[in-house]
């Protein structure tokens, strides 16, 4: 399948919650609020990088979900109650948006719509890695190098490989369409 931006994200259970409750309350979230809220952790895909990708892509990029089986269940974790677009002003989530974590490092969430599951499979070297076109030395890293190990989500372009003969497929399990404000600081 030929999608010309994606938003790529390892999920899996989370906080004491399995993939089908969280997927369930993601979908109820939107029911209720009009768009649900992801969130996640780390230093791949801040805001800044999505808000980024977003106006290079021109449109708003498809978010796909690969399942991870390992589990990540933080030492202390809390419920996120605000959200802000540039870090400074902030804003109430509605009671209905349910974000956990632990609260003593950054974390943001995206906004989305129209979470569904589908049966799906990409070729990880049929994508680029936004962040390494021409942003840092190793420019043009296809993903099948680049989303592995630690790297947990990725904005990517499609770009096939010069050698269409390798392929490293993955499967997408769900996904989702990417809207405004597309990704918020959450505290």
């Amino acid at each position: 399948m030929k999608i010309p931006y994606i938003l790529l994200m390892k999920v899996g259970p989370y906080c004491g919650y399995s993939l089908d409750e969280i997927i369930k309350i993601k979908q109820e979230e939107e029911r209720q609020v009009g768009k649900f809220f992801w969130g996640y952790g780390g230093v791949f895909c801040r805001p800044h990088t999505i808000q980024s990708f977003v106006s290079f892509a021109k449109t708003s990029p498809i978010v796909l979900f690969t399942e991870t089986k390992s589990k990540f269940n933080p030492e202390e974790s809390n419920r996120f109650y605000s959200f802000s677009s540039d870090n400074s002003a902030w804003n109430p989530l509605d009671k209905n948006v349910l974000l956990v974590g632990n609260n003593g490092v950054p974390h943001f969430a995206i906004t989305a719509k129209n979470l569904r599951e589908t049966k799906m499979d990409i070729n990880l070297n049929d994508y680029i890695s936004f962040t390494s076109m021409g942003m840092f030395p190793n420019t043009y890293q296809y993903l099948d190098d680049y989303f592995r190990y630690r790297v947990d989500k990725v904005c990517a372009v499609y770009s096939p490989a010069r050698d269409n003969n390798t392929k490293k497929m993955i499967r997408i399990s769900y996904r989702a369409d990417l809207v405004e404000p597309y990704s918020v600081f959450i505290k």
